[in-house]
């Protein structure tokens, strides 16, 4: 477990991106957050790439193979997450993490394989099974995502908690108990939830909700939701 000092301290946590099946305008929307918090901390949730060549869903053809995905993949990284947050801590996930997942699952080990700071070549980019983030209010629980059930992450680890993965989940809920406050928060996602990689979610509900969530100095944490316009654009507003 990755322990951060967070006190004091402007705090951004992305959302799934599922690079390159991001939603098209998600780089201009962290960049305008960027610009008007300047967080300190960069904490991606996880599921950073999408994988979907090597997903353990059914594979749509049409879409990029495995190599020219991650070669598309790379290259989208650094014309844009990158060279917007050359440090990150990452949270491992059930895409972000898929190579291992299937290497494992191929029986190869391993230890064999590059990490991924050295195959995306971000050498400050590190992941991270799970993080605590020490803040004004008490220590926060970041996950990519255990539980969508309504408080359970934060009661089950006892203290504040946020998570991803779940895409249609977009919120923040206060718990208060003899012990004092506490919240529970989920990131929504910045997908691009008609690429045809989403597919496998097509029947979900609810649906992708565009956004991430910022924790400020005082350790409060805040929604930041990506405005479209009616052509599904960033508005350009925060």
């Amino acid at each position: 477990m990755k322990k951060l000092n967070g006190k004091n301290k402007e705090v951004l946590v992305i959302s799934d991106t599922h690079i390159p099946y991001s939603h098209v305008d998600y780089v201009k929307f962290l960049r305008a957050i960027k610009n008007k918090y300047k967080p300190s901390i960069i904490l991606h949730i996880g599921d950073e790439l999408d994988y979907h060549a090597i997903s353990f869903h059914d594979f749509d053809s049409s879409l990029f193979s495995a190599d020219t995905e991650l070669d598309t993949a790379i290259d989208e990284i650094h014309s844009g997450l990158h060279q917007l947050f050359p440090k990150m801590y990452l949270l491992e996930s059930n895409h972000g993490s898929l190579i291992y997942r299937k290497i494992k699952h191929m029986g190869v080990p391993i230890r064999t394989i590059k990490p991924l700071h050295e195959l995306y070549e971000t050498p400050l980019w590190s992941w991270h099974h799970e993080i605590v983030l020490d803040t004004k209010i008490g220590p926060v629980y970041l996950c990519h995502g255990k539980s969508g059930a309504y408080g359970k992450c934060a009661r089950e680890n006892m203290m504040s908690a946020i998570q991803g993965h779940f895409h249609g989940k977009f919120e923040i809920t206060w718990h208060k108990s003899p012990m004092g406050m506490r919240f529970n928060a989920f990131t929504g996602c910045l997908v691009n939830g008609d690429s045809m990689a989403m597919a496998y979610a097509k029947n979900n509900l609810p649906k992708p909700i565009l956004g991430c969530l910022r924790i400020d100095k005082e350790g409060i944490p805040h929604l930041l939701q990506m405005r479209l316009d009616k052509k599904g654009r960033f508005n350009g507003k925060i």
